[in-house]
C-alpha cells in the first residue's frame, strides 16, 4: 500500500441474515441491494477464512483503543473520497452544517458493533435504506450496494492496524491476518452479502491501493473538510459554548487538518492535490514519537474510547467502573425525503 514517507517503518450491500448461504453460494443482487441465489449456482470458488470475535480476539482488545481517534481524518477522506460516498453526504447529510454532531453520533455505534451481538450493526445497515442519487457523472448510486458499503467497512478494519503502525507497536504478518478474518465477522453482524469482502491482509492492502488509484476522487465533500473548515466556522461541537469556539475554532481545525494529510497516503495526496513537504514529515514523525511514548504510560481509563472501554470492562478484559452505553437515538443525519 502506498503510504507517506514516516511510514517506512514498518470506510451498501445485498441483506441476508444467513451466513452459510453468503460465504457458500453464488449470489445475484437484486434492484434493492439484497442478495438472491443465483439460478443453478453451486458452491462458490472461494471459502471465506473468518476469525471469531470475543475476549481473546485482537479486534476486541485493539478496536476501541484511542489511538484511532487521531485517524478519524483518514478514514473519513477516504471514505468520502468514494465517489457514491461522497454524493450520498452532499445529498443527504447535515455533515456540512454539523460535521462534529455527525462523528459525535456515528463513532460510538461503529465502535459498539463490534462487541455488539449483531443487531446494532443491523441498525446501522438499515439507516442507509434510503440513501440514494444520482453522481455526478449520471450513473446511480445507493448505499446498500456491496461494494459501496464494503468500502467503508474496509477502511474501519485497515485503521485498526495503522494506528498500531503510526502511533504504537505494529502487529506482525500473523496478526494482520487475524485481524482481517475478525473483520470478516463483524461484517457479517451487517447481515450483508460477502461478494466483496477480502479475509487476508495483503489482499486487503492490493484493495486499498487499487481503490485509490482507480475510483477514489476529490470531490466537493472532501474539500469542504480539508479546505473550507480551515478558513470558514462550522458549528461547535456539543458542550463548547459559541464563544469559546470562535476563539479556538482555527487552530484547531487547522491543526485537524494538517493531522489528517499527515495520515493519509501519498496516492491520496496527490489526488487531493494537497501539499506535504519535508518539513511537515519530520513534524509528524516527531508527534509520533512523543505518542508512542507517552501512551505507554497511560492507565486503561484513557486507553480505550466508550462505549468499547466499558464493553472491555464487562466482559472483564480491564479493570474499571462500568457505564452502560448510551442509549443510540435514532439516526438523524440524512433527510428521509
Amino acid at each position: 500500500m502506498t503510504t507517506p514517507a514516516s511510514q517506512n517503518e514498518t470506510s451498501e450491500v445485498d441483506t441476508t441474515d444467513d451466513k452459510a448461504a453468503n460465504a457458500t453460494e453464488a449470489t445475484t443482487t437484486a434492484v434493492d441491494g439484497s442478495a438472491t441465489p443465483a439460478e443453478g449456482s453451486g458452491r462458490s470458488t472461494r471459502e471465506l477464512r473468518r476469525s471469531p470475535l470475543g475476549t481473546d480476539s485482537l479486534l476486541w482488545k485493539w478496536g476501541s483503543d484511542n489511538r484511532i481517534q487521531l485517524l478519524r481524518g483518514y478514514t473519513g477522506i477516504l471514505q468520502n473520497m468514494h465517489p457514491a460516498i461522497g454524493k450520498s453526504l452532499l445529498d443527504h447529510s447535515k455533515f456540512f452544517d454539523e460535521p462534529f454532531s455527525r462523528l459525535e453520533r456515528s463513532t460510538p455505534q461503529i465502535i459498539q458493533s463490534i462487541y455488539d451481538d449483531g443487531e446494532l450493526g443491523k441498525r446501522i445497515r438499515d439507516y442507509h435504506t434510503t440513501i440514494k442519487g444520482t453522481l455526478n457523472n449520471g450513473e446511480r448510486y445507493h448505499s446498500l450496494d456491496p461494494d459501496t458499503y464494503w468500502w467503508a467497512h474496509a477502511t474501519f478494519v485497515y485503521r485498526v492496524i495503522y494506528a498500531q503502525d503510526l502511533f504504537g507497536e505494529p502487529f506482525t504478518h500473523e496478526e494482520r491476518d487475524q485481524l482481517v478474518r475478525e473483520g470478516v465477522t463483524w461484517w457479517e453482524k451487517y447481515g450483508l452479502s460477502n461478494r466483496p469482502v477480502i479475509d487476508n491482509y495483503d489482499d486487503l492492502v492490493a484493495y486499498i491501493d487499487r481503490m485509490t488509484e482507480t475510483v477514489l476522487e476529490r470531490n466537493q465533500t472532501v474539500d469542504f473538510a480539508l479546505r473550507t473548515v480551515r478558513d470558514e466556522p462550522v458549528k461547535a461541537p456539543d458542550g463548547v459554548s459559541p464563544f469559546v469556539w470562535k476563539l479556538i475554532w482555527k487552530p484547531i481545525m487547522r491543526s485537524a487538518v494538517w493531522l489528517t494529510v499527515a495520515t493519509l497516503p501519498q496516492n491520496a495526496r496527490d489526488i487531493l492535490e494537497v501539499p506535504w513537504s519535508a518539513r511537515d514529515e519530520k513534524r509528524f514523525n516527531r508527534l509520533r514519537a512523543l505518542l508512542r511514548k507517552v501512551f505507554r504510560h497511560l492507565p486503561d481509563s484513557k486507553r480505550y474510547m466508550e462505549p468499547g472501554r466499558s464493553l472491555m470492562i464487562k466482559n472483564g478484559m480491564i479493570s474499571g467502573t462500568y457505564q452502560e452505553p448510551k442509549t443510540i437515538r435514532p439516526y438523524e443525519g440524512h433527510s428521509q425525503d
